[in-house]
């Protein structure tokens, strides 16, 4: 640990979730294009082991440093309810999934190849105090002292406005189904289900003729969290699932709500969900995640240059689009049971290139007024009242 005047490194990225990671790597990337020396970094992050607990999806269109990990594209994708389904394609930018396993192993391998940067794990910081001087941290392992920190923990609860949007419930399982007979170019983003008073799907991606990953999906307005578990095997029983086995499961509550983004400058910034880079109407990160790292990656290669540690928090999206979210949300909230048909006629009235841009939070103008000419003109003018 420092004493009174050292630090223990230049950097303390705190949290090696998706984004802890994701920033190491980006750091890596541009310090090897620019030919920059690295700062000292260190990750600190609670979880003592990787699992393999999740995927990342997003319609893959940029680079990022995971690129060749990615498992699955799907040129084609659809959403249904009932007899009635919409399908869009795209070979320009196809959804992919990424597995969350194999974005650990890579995201450690490399940090554990630089001696500049190190990953502490089991570590929680409780307390950070900013001094002129420095930042200090206080785990019950002990204290660090850096330059400067990034700090990717989940929002508080009190920035995260649960009046207005959902959770995002879900159960996954990847099952081996031997001749499932599912239209493997096909990714079912959002097969609708019947619900008690939630908006409730299916999203199904057909991994190759024998493997399918299949999630329950609800959008929750809070309270007594459903059983996703039970609700996704009946499906599973309804469709005749009947001889699978289940290699990995998944299941996670995401905030689907705005979350009060701060605009934070100086040693301290934050990143991540807790910056309000999950976007609140739909729960995608992973694409909006690169790209806020590869501009906070930058901003400290910049501050290791001029040894003046000082940032600013990076815009995940455009404020326009935070606010057609807000929209969004309140409109789902009043009216669940009608949901499905709108979702249906934003994708029968867009192209896939409109909604690959529009979902990865980098639409243009058209992009915006095709989503808002695509939706019921009432509804969403009531809900952008105050």
């Amino acid at each position: 640990m420092a004493g009174e005047q050292e630090f223990d490194c230049d950097l303390v990225i705190i949290g090696a979730g998706l984004t802890g990671l994701s920033l190491a790597c980006w750091l890596l990337e541009l310090s090897a294009q620019k030919q920059q020396p690295l700062p000292t970094v260190h990750l600190l992050e609670p979880r003592e082991e990787y699992h393999n607990d999740r995927t990342w999806c997003f319609w893959d269109s940029e680079y990022h440093p995971f690129r060749h990990l990615i498992s699955h594209r799907w040129s084609h994708w659809q959403v249904s309810r009932g007899e009635r389904s919409v399908s869009q394609s795209s070979e320009q930018a196809p959804y992919a999934m990424l597995p969350a396993g194999r974005v650990y192993q890579h995201a450690v391998e490399r940090i554990e190849s630089c001696s500049r940067l190190s990953l502490r794990q089991g570590i929680t910081v409780e307390e950070i105090r900013d001094s002129d001087d420095g930042v200090l941290m206080s785990t019950a392992a002990g204290q660090w002292r850096a330059r400067a920190v990034i700090d990717t923990r989940p929002p508080d609860a009190t920035r995260v406005d649960q009046k207005l949007g959902f959770w995002q419930v879900f159960t996954g399982y990847e099952i081996h189904c031997p001749g499932h007979r599912y239209d493997t170019g096909m990714a079912r983003l959002m097969d609708f289900q019947r619900c008690n008073e939630h908006i409730c799907f299916v999203y199904l991606l057909p991994l190759d003729q024998d493997n399918l990953l299949v999630e329950w999906t609800e959008f929750d307005p809070g309270g007594e969290w459903p059983d996703c578990q039970a609700r996704l095997e009946a499906w599973l029983d309804e469709r005749g699932f009947a001889d699978y086995t289940v290699k990995r499961s998944e299941s996670g509550k995401l905030p689907m709500m705005p979350v009060s983004q701060l605009r934070q400058q100086g040693r301290i910034v934050r990143a991540g969900v807790g910056a309000g880079w999950m976007r609140a109407a739909t729960g995608y990160h992973f694409a909006t995640c690169q790209r806020n790292c590869s501009e906070l990656a930058g901003q400290i290669l910049a501050a290791a240059a001029s040894g003046h540690w000082h940032f600013h928090s990076t815009e995940a999206r455009k404020h326009w689009l935070d606010w057609m979210d807000r929209v969004f949300l309140r409109a789902l909230r009043r009216h669940p049971e009608t949901a499905p048909d709108w979702f249906l006629d934003l994708f029968s009235a867009t192209t896939a290139e409109q909604m690959a841009r529009f979902m990865n939070d980098q639409p243009r103008w058209g992009d915006a007024v095709a989503v808002a000419a695509a939706l019921p003109a009432m509804p969403f003018l009531r809900a952008a009242l105050p």
